[in-house]
């Protein structure tokens, strides 16, 4: 025979809205008559009392008494009981639970009502009003007490995910995220035809996965638990009941993500232009919009120069281009701003940091199908440096845009520029292009217009000299003419900037 379990008890209405107030052990606790407010005479007996002064001292004797499993408290107002019976509850692990506002007369009717069901195996009779439970907690107090009336119902934590396999984390677990990302199927199913459960398994433990589908078989998510015996019949009605709640929760989650999909420029300029406080609030924005931000990321920036007109759809294209064209050692995020292209590449779970040696082989991959698609466009890109911290990724923005202004050093030939290679010459990029242009128009516009008006190259004499510090013999050898050629053309320099 099985037995009637006050977890399954306080599944039937009206007893899932049932208050705990200490000793609660779940399936451990049997139930098969019940009292109104007399002491138990058989084993295993339920004890309904309305609480009062008059009978306390039944509440007291009951606790301790064997024949009387655990006490249901009818009371219009919250109870305060003596922390003598809550502390000997607990200890001796007997349910004490509180249900307000009920006739004791009517519910006496209904436990009795609930063994009879219980003993015909038609408990699943009563499956309607708990379904329309869960609504109405959803509703009222949100998903987080859903999760914790479900997890007490079902007598062990339970794990929710969406169709894409990620893990929503709506209860404090001794499971982190990563456990959950290493999850694989161990069979089909539990064992049992056409269940909706099957077996996965972590290094840790093993779970029965419960699959979530709406009406036209579509699955929508994943319930999981940890196996810590057989399967039991309760536990798949009891998770029946909450399909069509948890359907209505998976679609508001798919609304909401579809909003934030609309947003997620706006959510990665944010994150580019250090607009977000926290770490946390980062990777929380992050997963609602199927973001998975990892350690160690960095930035490029991408600027695309033609004669051709760049659209908007040249710009989307390319930007597609790079995601689908990503690779297995990370995640790309791709957004447009201030002209350019802008790319937040994050390595996978198990990948290691990535070298620029699969970046550049990535990126020169992309660089070529950029040009078989458009012939007439360019690409430069630059590249910022790897933060630990996901909530410095404004940081490396900020230096692939730096590595892009120092395109005209000229320091890759392959069109990528990494910041961390620029050495001091990076340092220039914090001096204002208004100062820059009035010094070089200051000592050189003179240089220029002369080699304008007489097809000279004595500012390009000038730069080979300085970059060779001054020395005749290699600078002379670098632009191809003899050392006193050289000579009269700095004499020439010295004569028109007059120093």
């Amino acid at each position: 025979m099985c037995l009637l379990t006050y977890e399954k008890l306080i599944t039937c209405s009206p007893l899932f809205h049932v208050s705990i107030l200490a000793g609660w052990a779940g399936r451990k606790n049997i139930c098969q008559h019940v009292y109104f407010n007399e002491l138990p005479r058989e084993e295993n007996s339920l004890l309904l009392i309305n609480l009062s002064e008059d009978t306390l001292p039944l509440l007291e004797e009951a606790v301790s008494n064997s024949n009387c499993t655990g006490v249901l408290i009818l009371s219009p107002k919250s109870c305060n009981l003596p922390s003598s019976i809550t502390d000997f509850a607990e200890k001796i692990r007997k349910p004490i639970v509180a249900l307000p506002n009920e006739s004791g007369e009517a519910l006496y009717m209904r436990i009795n009502e609930i063994f009879s069901l219980h003993e015909r195996k038609l408990l699943s009779l009563l499956k309607n009003d708990l379904v329309t439970y869960w609504f109405e907690l959803l509703s009222q107090d949100g998903i987080e007490h859903v999760m914790e009336r479900l997890i007490m119902f079902l007598g062990q934590d339970i794990y929710v995910f969406t169709n894409k396999k990620k893990y929503i984390p709506l209860i404090s677990s001794k499971y982190s995220d990563n456990d959950f990302k290493n999850l694989k199927k161990i069979n089909a199913n539990s064992g049992q035809k056409n269940s909706p459960f099957s077996i996965v398994q972590n290094e840790k433990a093993k779970f029965f996965s419960y699959t979530i589908s709406n009406s036209k078989e579509i699955v929508m998510g994943y319930l999981l638990f940890e196996i810590i015996g057989p399967l039991e019949d309760f536990q798949l009605h009891l998770l029946e009941t909450t399909v069509p709640m948890f359907n209505f929760y998976y679609k508001q989650i798919e609304v909401t993500r579809q909003v934030h999909i609309k947003y997620k420029d706006q959510f990665l300029s944010d994150i580019l232009h250090n607009n977000i406080d926290t770490e946390s609030e980062l990777i929380e924005l992050g997963r609602m919009m199927d973001i998975d931000f990892t350690s160690q990321p960095f930035v490029f920036s991408m600027n695309i120069t033609g004669q051709q007109m760049i659209t908007n759809e040249i710009i989307m294209n390319i930007q597609q281009l790079l995601v689908d064209n990503k690779m297995k050692e990370f995640n790309i995020y791709s957004t447009y701003l201030n002209h350019q292209i802008v790319g937040i590449v994050c390595p996978t779970i198990g990948s290691s940091v990535i070298g620029s040696n699969i970046f550049n082989e990535w990126m020169g991959n992309n660089q070529k199908l950029i040009s078989n698609h458009y012939p007439d466009l360019q690409s430069v890109i630059g590249v910022g440096r790897k933060y630990e911290s996901n909530i410095d990724i404004y940081k490396s923005f900020l230096e692939s845009k730096i590595a892009l202004q120092m395109e005209m050093q000229d320091h890759q030939s392959t069109g990528i520029i990494y910041y961390e290679n620029l050495g001091f010459i990076r340092l220039l990029s914090y001096i204002n292009n208004d100062l820059l242009r009035d010094f070089s128009h200051q000592y050189l516009a003179k240089l220029e217009k002369y080699d304008i008006e007489n097809e000279t190259e004595l500012v390009h004499t000038l730069t080979i000299y300085c970059a060779k510090n001054g020395d005749i013999s290699r600078t002379a050898e670098d632009l191809f003419i003899h050392q006193n050629t050289l000579r009269q053309r700095i004499k020439k320099i010295e004569t028109i900037l007059e120093m």
